[in-house]
């Protein structure tokens, strides 16, 4: 029995691999089996995992990779494989799916033999024989020689020779129409084959797909019995993987052409096994701690708030420049801020700097203390693209969901969590698909690695609040200080 890996995902989205040993090895190297493209899908290692094959049994095996190996959303050290099982090479990787197969029959070539021509019978010498021997008189030769020469046949008539050459051409009129005829029959017979193939490979794919479906909805319901974060994000990726599904089966069955919905259900299995595969409650206790509620008086009375997050022990809080400094330049009178989950321990803070070009701004807290930080900031954003799973915290709508009961002066900030993915990277901005509201401005943006990634500072007016936009984590890291130069991973 071999195995097959479908990829879904990827720089080599689309390709298939098909394996009959025992030991398939899996990475970036080119002496790996199953090779990924060493350049574009860099979540990969150079050896990664490897399939081992035993009695049928066909069990994957992480090598202890960077970015981890996941079977249909979870993370795995080694799990047996089943058929339709969708395979994630690092969080946010690339992914394929696998498949057992027949293995393919190779017919024997038998080997082609070549005869020389049999040499001409050669004229024996006799002692004594008064034939055309060796010993013969020359006369006698001579004879025999005039004897063998071929006898010139009677020229054929002009109408004879018509006649066949009339022959001739009809016969060769006669072979190419029979040579046609079974070239239109063998191309028919041909295109027939080619469309019963493409049909059923089209009807093994949509198999595949739902298979996967059925496999990720399964994941899904370990990751919502594991955490009490994001579960409508989640519900809401299954539903549409599910209504996928549905279509998908009642467009096959109506013999209606498939490709557009085959394409849009691996975007979204991508997109969801991506989701149920982070691990947001672990996300959350690397991070929550060092979110802050910013409470701001501007210089004409008027009051706001924002989200920020520390990045070192002393009290360097980074937020948006619109949450301290209003459009026309003037700073805020008042900064005061408070970390999640300390009910009335406000700490006053000085605006410290307000970027020109990007929209951020650091406050220092005046009284310094050894408060809690974030996991950390990433360098840049190269190891993110379209699709990868991301997670925010903050206060969409102020102190609505941050926990208000009563006097502001007891308030116990309770940051929200909410996940989605990266829509589009580009230099200048990072654009997500998550939801966010008035108040989160500021909040960290954060990978499935925990590292901020980008600062929310906005959202497309038309998009009901799912197409956000942050700056990226290059323009922040190059904001921070020199004593803050530890945070940046």
């Amino acid at each position: 029995m071999a195995v097959e890996f479908r990829i879904t995902s990827g720089a080599r989205s689309g390709a298939r691999e098909r394996f009959e040993k025992s030991v398939v090895t899996i990475g970036r190297h080119p002496m790996n089996d199953l090779r990924f493209d060493a350049n574009k899908d860099i979540d990969v290692s150079s050896r990664h995992a490897e399939l081992r094959s035993v009695d049928g049994t066909h069990v994957l095996h992480d090598l202890g990779s960077t970015n981890g190996t996941f079977v249909n959303g979870s993370r795995i050290t080694e799990q047996a494989l089943h058929e339709g099982d969708l395979v994630t090479f690092g969080a946010g990787g690339p992914q394929a799916s696998f498949h057992l197969v027949a293995a393919a029959a190779q017919a024997a070539t038998p080997a082609t033999r070549v005869e020389a021509d049999p040499a001409p019978p050669r004229a024996t010498k006799r002692s004594g024989d008064g034939g055309a021997g060796a010993d013969a008189p020359a006369g006698a030769k001579a004879g025999a020689a005039a004897t063998a020469l071929p006898k010139t046949p009677p020229k054929a008539s002009t109408e004879v020779r018509i006649a066949a050459a009339v022959r001739q051409q009809t016969n060769s009129l006669r072979n190419a129409l029979i040579g046609l005829a079974a070239f239109v029959v063998v191309a028919g017979g041909g295109a027939a084959w080619v469309m019963v193939r493409q049909a059923k490979l089209a009807g093994e794919q949509v198999a595949a797909l739902i298979a996967t479906n059925d496999s990720l909805a399964k994941a899904f319901e370990t990751r919502l019995r594991q955490t009490g974060v994001a579960e409508e994000a989640l519900q809401a990726a299954r539903a549409e993987t599910e209504r996928l599904s549905r279509e998908l089966r009642d467009r096959q069955a109506s013999g209606g052409d498939v490709a557009a919905l085959t394409t849009r259900m691996r975007e979204t299995q991508a997109r969801t096994a991506s989701l149920a595969g982070t691990d947001y409650p672990a996300i959350a206790a690397a991070n929550k701690p060092a979110i802050v509620f910013i409470a701001v008086k501007m210089a004409d009375g008027s009051l706001s708030s924002g989200t920020g997050f520390n990045v070192l022990p002393s009290g360097l809080i980074v937020t948006n420049r619109h949450v301290v400094q209003a459009p026309d330049g003037t700073r805020a009178a008042e900064v005061a801020v408070i970390f999640e989950g300390r009910r009335g321990e406000w700490q006053q803070a000085d605006i410290e700097v307000v970027s020109p070009n990007e929209e951020l701004a650091l406050l220092r807290l005046r009284r310094p203390g050894n408060f809690p930080i974030v996991n950390g900031v990433a360098r840049d954003v190269r190891g993110v693209q379209v699709g990868s799973p991301i997670a925010l915290l903050g206060f969409p709508l102020g102190t609505g969901t941050a926990g208000m009961d009563g006097d502001i002066d007891q308030l116990k900030p309770v940051a929200s969590m909410n996940i989605g993915t990266v829509s589009k990277v580009l230099d200048d901005n990072l654009q997500l698909d998550v939801f966010a509201a008035q108040g989160s401005s500021g909040s960290p943006v954060l990978d499935a690695r925990g590292l901020v990634i980008g600062v929310l500072y906005g959202a497309a007016r038309e998009s009901g609040g799912r197409i956000i936009y942050s700056v990226p984590a290059a323009r922040l890291a190059a904001l921070l200080p020199a004593d803050a130069a530890g945070v940046i991973r």
